[in-house]
């Protein structure tokens, strides 16, 4: 039994299969850890000053204390930030999806020669620096009044992710059989019911990709909002910056803000896990 086992593993290695598979445990479990330890420093950090910060990073905190959190609350505002980064979030996300879906339903779905040329205007957006359209944002913000309030994000969050997002959504409407949609018609269904009762359910992969990814995008952007907002109307990423202290940082405040600003995202990710995974997958064997 021995030596039949050796020389399968001499024949393996001989394969290099034993090697190959080897090779990829060792590169998984750095990544895992590249992951892990950062998040478990944080953590952890978040229930100690610096003193014991400094002293043992990476040992686990004496007792589990809430003063840091309470501080980053006091500090930041991270109550109200957290309320207004989840407003702008969420209406940022159903406005992308009222736009992009008929947008690529459009293109993918309607023979006209003019599909293509309109997706590819619309890639142009990939091209946009965000730098570029922070003057002329400012200016227009200012002149509809909205410079300052949460509606400004609401409605430039949308319109910056448009393009991934038509361009995401029309490659999963192409997937779907064209004879559904000509059965509904002939059943005296309307443009309207096709889109909504035959196309997106079948794209639901597709609308689950987009909405993590634009989630995401939303709840950590920067720029604009520390441009477009007050300092009564910061989000979280912005109210973050707050905490660092102009001649001291109290990184255990720090890390309890830090905290504030994970959950909700991955929260969305555990409830979502499966069909951006199913999203991916069905993308790479349709496309």
């Amino acid at each position: 039994m021995t030596m039949s086992y050796k020389k399968r593993l001499v024949q393996r290695l001989r394969d290099g299969k034993t090697i190959f598979n080897i090779g990829g445990y060792i590169a998984s479990i750095i990544y895992v850890l590249i992951i892990v330890v950062p998040l478990y420093y944080v953590i952890i950090s978040a229930f100690k000053d610096n003193a014991q910060i400094f002293s043992a990073p990476l040992t686990p905190p004496s007792k589990l204390s809430l003063v840091n959190f309470i501080n980053a609350e006091k500090t930041g505002r991270l109550g109200r930030a957290l309320g207004i980064s989840l407003f702008v979030t969420v209406c940022g996300e159903v406005l992308s999806l009222v736009l992009a879906f008929p947008a690529a339903y459009a293109i993918a779905r309607i023979r006209t020669n003019l599909a293509a040329l309109v997706e590819r205007f619309f890639s142009l957006g990939f091209l946009i620096p965000a730098f570029a359209m922070l003057v002329p944002l400012v200016l227009l913000m200012a002149q509809l009044k909205l410079l300052y309030k949460p509606l400004s994000l609401v409605l430039l969050y949308p319109v910056w992710r448009l393009p991934l997002a038509i361009v995401v959504l029309a490659a999963y409407l192409r997937t779907v059989p064209r004879e559904l949609e000509e059965s509904a018609e002939l059943d005296g269904a309307s443009r309207m019911q096709i889109l909504l009762l035959i196309l997106f359910p079948l794209a639901r992969a597709g609308v689950i990709t987009v909405l993590i990814i634009n989630f995401i995008t939303f709840w950590n952007e920067y720029l604009f909002a520390l441009i477009l907002m007050s300092q009564e109307n910061r989000t979280m990423q912005v109210a973050l910056s707050i905490l660092k202290g102009e001649r001291s940082v109290d990184y255990g405040m720090l890390a309890a803000g830090v905290l504030f600003s994970i959950v909700p995202v991955y929260i969305a990710f555990l409830i979502f896990q499966e069909r951006v995974v199913e999203g991916i997958y069905s993308g790479a064997v349709k496309g």
